[in-house]
């Protein structure tokens, strides 16, 4: 496989229609064998490949600033339109977020991992959204098949999700009643991050019960928690998250004649 056969493979697994902002080939390789993989890829990581012979190293996180990343994160808006929370609501959830992530984008070196991988010839690449999204659609079919349920029984089928019995972080409920049944709960993953105060205040402001996150910044989550202690946040985590997704990428790499290497949950591959 070459490179474009990977990122092809990732979007046809993910079923997104357009190719993320978030996800980009750096340095481009072909006739691929030998495959690393992190969650977070570095000068280091690049350099040990290159050393132990890897054809390819595969980041999930982008190495870059979030140079373009606003438009992954306006799937955010995509979400609540498709559960019928009205456009204009929708929108002005996200737009201070908007904001925040596009400054940010004026403050981190975008060359250092990138200009490394191009210095050492070491083919680059890395897949964000595509993989979140395999990683929400398995959290949704999950708990869609046990609706209406109480909480804690969502979080119990939840963590039986590879990798959760292997992950010292586990899926947890942290805001509203255990016991609280539940006919509806979107999960908000794969919109590049999560979507903080603001998108869980219009979810519930809009009738949801409740809302499932990988994280969430702790001011975000003492507001919510002050202003809607009867509704439900679930976060599964951010490591744990993300391997839901990519062992299951990293598997049907394996299936098509690559011998690859995780960085995270390896025995699991």
């Amino acid at each position: 496989m070459n490179t474009e056969e990977i990122m092809e493979l990732a979007m046809q697994m993910s079923e997104l229609d357009v190719s993320p902002s978030d996800s980009s080939i750096y340095v481009e390789g072909n006739d691929i064998k030998r495959v690393l993989f992190g969650i977070d890829i570095g000068p280091e990581e690049l350099l040990w490949a290159k050393q132990q012979g890897f054809d390819l190293v595969i980041a999930h996180h982008p190495p870059s600033a979030a140079l373009r990343y606003e438009d992954t994160y306006k799937r955010h808006a995509t979400f609540m339109m498709k559960a019928g929370i009205p456009a204009q609501v929708a929108h002005d959830a996200i737009a201070d977020k908007l904001l925040d992530i596009h400054i940010q984008s004026k403050t981190e070196n975008f060359t250092r991992v990138i200009g490394m991988a191009k210095l050492l010839n070491m083919p680059f690449m890395n897949i964000h959204a595509p993989i979140d999204e395999i990683t929400r659609n398995v959290f949704q079919k999950t708990i869609d098949s046990v609706l209406p349920a109480d909480v804690d029984e969502i979080v119990n089928a939840m963590n039986n999700i590879e990798p959760f019995p292997h992950s010292h972080v586990k899926v947890e409920q942290v805001m509203g009643n255990p016991h609280k049944v539940v006919d509806k709960l979107p999960v908000l993953i794969g919109a590049y991050t999560n979507g903080g105060y603001m998108v869980a205040k219009t979810w519930y402001q809009q009738g949801f019960p409740g809302v499932v996150y990988m994280h969430i910044n702790a001011p975000d989550f003492e507001k919510l928690r002050r202003e809607f202690p009867d509704n439900v946040l679930i976060l599964t985590g951010h490591m744990p998250g993300d391997y839901v997704g990519a062992l299951i990428f990293l598997r049907e790499l394996k299936k098509r004649g690559l011998d690859v290497l995780s960085i995270g949950f390896p025995e699991l591959l």
